[in-house]
């Protein structure tokens, strides 16, 4: 064997630990959705941060809780773009206000496309692996 094999380890391990993230972030949805509180909050404002060169803004919500709080969060939009004094949806854990999110689906269609994904890099790496080990034993393995 090469030392070529070892390139098959990039894609599995990869796949691995995108499959991982992604299925956090699914879990972390699914609880959120479940558990969580759904109410309306309005845009205050933004928060710009940057993803290499790219600006991009966070809507800061600003919410009243069950038991009358008022509470305000950056919560990440997605490619979706929010003016101030826009009231949107959100979904938050009552025990804990920081962990507010959007009530859309995207993070989660997004999430499960990410876990697929990184499900068919290991599991293509690793039968990619597996068809080549078994092309390679020796005749008499086979019986013939």
């Amino acid at each position: 064997m090469s030392k070529l094999w070892f390139l098959a380890a990039i894609p599995f391990l990869g796949g691995l630990a995108l499959m991982v993230y992604q299925a956090e972030i699914a879990i972390t949805e699914i609880v959120l959705r479940r558990m969580g509180r759904r109410t309306e909050a309005v845009v205050k404002g933004h928060l710009t941060t940057r993803s290499g060169t790219d600006p991009y803004r966070h809507p800061i919500v600003r919410w009243t809780d069950e038991e009358g709080a008022e509470h305000e969060h950056a919560v990440s939009a997605g490619s979706r773009r929010f003016a101030e004094g826009n009231v949107v949806g959100v979904i938050h854990n009552p025990g804990a206000p920081d962990t507010v999110a959007l009530d859309t689906p995207e993070r989660y269609k997004t999430a499960m496309f990410g876990l697929w994904l990184g499900v068919l890099l290991w599991a293509g790496a690793l039968t990619a692996v597996l068809i080549r080990i078994a092309t390679l034993l020796p005749e008499y393995r086979y019986g013939y």
